[in-house]
């Protein structure tokens, strides 16, 4: 019997359902931006609009589960910098000085980055408040962009991290928190409270903001552990213990928990996590191009612990491309396995598959945004959020006997090849450029504004600090 729908998607569709199921020629129904079916075959469907067909590849949207998108104005000044030259040096005063304006200015950069390469869902963790309204610039940014965004807006006030100027009272960011949710929340739009990492906010405010995101039914992250635990745990407070032993002694370990990066654990701490059901942001990209090469998510595996990946900031995932982080999953466990046992060649130092890192990056996220009811996967009920890419012509996919694994290692398609993107059944995205956002003004004006700021802040002299070029 044929029924009618908005939009029917034509291709190879990977489901990333529960059977994991690929459609070699296949269709997705959309209607009133719900999934309405998927099956093989001749579609059952009349549709206002079709799209894809042979040589089209259709997958769910991206979840991405960490970033810092106001970062856009310093992406890349990592290069050269330890991590307490950048965090003091231009991260607080660049950032600082960005009121909304300049907020959005810096984050839409990177927001098209995401959305061009099939993200559909991201997070967003933004703790930088001198202007109070500096959030929704970034707010604004990826709204405009069309694609769902989790933010949390996180207090901090530790005079020994946090200079004068950022800090703010648990009370003050949790009225701001809940201004912000009010203005901006929306089936795509999900405000939460947090504090960077542990040792950012005392015990007593880390559990008023954790009571927040209780009482409020949203996420509590937590970057955990982070560069500053092992100092300050100890130093300060006199636990020698790790960080996720120190969340769950104080009781802020939960199914709405998920530990940000989560490398350098200590013995049990994964299976911790498990115990209470919190999931983990990977951030493999960040890892490597910052030299770690401990990197462990065997652990996670092995204790059932629910794991997705994130990017971080562009400052230091320049790209801000998941399937950047995709790859650097598979080949960040890799260097580390082999870093743990050399001498070891061949099949054994192949850790995990390309199918795998499309799981952590797509339904992966989802379960551990707490979407997996929503999102991650094509399947009828869900939300349309689905990305489409044109495979007639690139290079680098062809031939596609080995596609999943081309995609991954080849850090994904290239933008214009990414023919459609939708969120809950809208076009977000068409043919490598965004609908709703204007990408040559969004780079030219983020240039103006970095410079503003390099001059402003006087941080233009970490820029190329360390180049050994000659730049005149």
């Amino acid at each position: 019997m044929n029924r009618t729908c908005d939009t029917l998607i034509l291709g190879q569709i990977v489901t990333v359902d529960a059977d994991r199921r690929v459609i070699a020629d296949g269709y997705v129904a959309v209607r009133d931006g719900l999934i309405a079916d998927v099956g093989a075959g001749p579609a059952p469907w009349t549709a206002a609009e079709t799209i894809g067909g042979p040589g089209f590849l259709v997958m769910p949207g991206l979840v991405n589960t960490h970033t810092h998108l106001v970062q856009g104005c310093i992406r890349g000044m990592a290069e050269g910098t330890t991590f307490e030259e950048r965090l003091f040096g231009f991260y607080y005063p660049m950032t600082g000085a960005c009121d909304e304006e300049r907020s959005y200015a810096s984050a839409l950069p990177p927001v098209l980055d995401l959305l061009r390469s099939g993200v559909t869902t991201t997070t967003d963790d933004h703790f930088t408040h001198r202007h109070k309204r500096s959030m929704d610039g970034v707010l604004r940014a990826v709204t405009e962009a069309g694609i769902r965004v989790r933010a949390a807006r996180l207090t901090i006030n530790e005079p020994t991290t946090v200079p004068d100027g950022f800090r703010e009272s648990v009370d003050e960011g949790l009225a701001e928190t809940e201004r912000i949710a009010a203005e901006w929340g929306s089936d795509t739009v999900a405000v939460t409270a947090g504090s960077i990492g542990i040792t950012y906010c005392s015990p007593e405010d880390l559990h008023a903001l954790y009571d927040w995101t209780v009482a409020n039914g949203q996420q509590f992250d937590i970057h955990a552990p982070s560069y500053m635990d092992k100092r300050y745990l100890e130093e300060r407070r006199g636990w020698t213990g790790g960080s996720i032993e120190w969340l769950d002694s104080e009781g802020l370990l939960a199914p709405h928990v998920i530990a940000i990066h989560a490398q350098g654990l200590r013995d049990g701490e994964a299976e911790r996590l498990a115990a209470a059901g919190a999931a983990v942001s990977l951030v493999p990209d960040m890892e490597l191009i910052l030299g770690m090469v401990t990197f462990d998510s065997h652990r996670y595996d092995e204790a059932g612990v629910t794991s997705s990946l994130g990017l971080d900031g562009p400052v230091v995932s320049y790209g801000h491309n998941l399937w950047l982080g995709m790859r650097g999953y598979l080949m960040a466990q890799r260097i580390s396995d082999s870093v743990k046992r050399p001498g070891v060649f061949g099949a054994e130092l192949l850790f995990g598959s390309p199918e795998r890192a499309i799981e952590l990056a797509t339904i992966g996220g989802a379960r551990a945004l707490g979407m997996a009811d929503r999102i991650g996967s094509l399947e009828t009920g869900k939300d349309a959020d689905v990305l489409v890419v044109d495979l007639s012509g690139e290079t680098m996919l062809s031939p596609p006997a080995a596609l999943l694994a081309n995609l991954v290692w080849s850090g994904g398609p290239s933008p214009d090849a990414v023919h459609r993107v939708l969120v809950r059944g809208r076009t977000v995205l068409r043919d490598g450029e965004p609908v709703l956002a204007d990408r040559r003004r969004a780079v030219a004006e983020a240039a103006r504004v970095q410079q503003d700021l390099l001059d402003e802040t006087g941080c233009g002299r970490f820029v190329r600090a360390r180049s050994p070029w000659e730049w005149k």
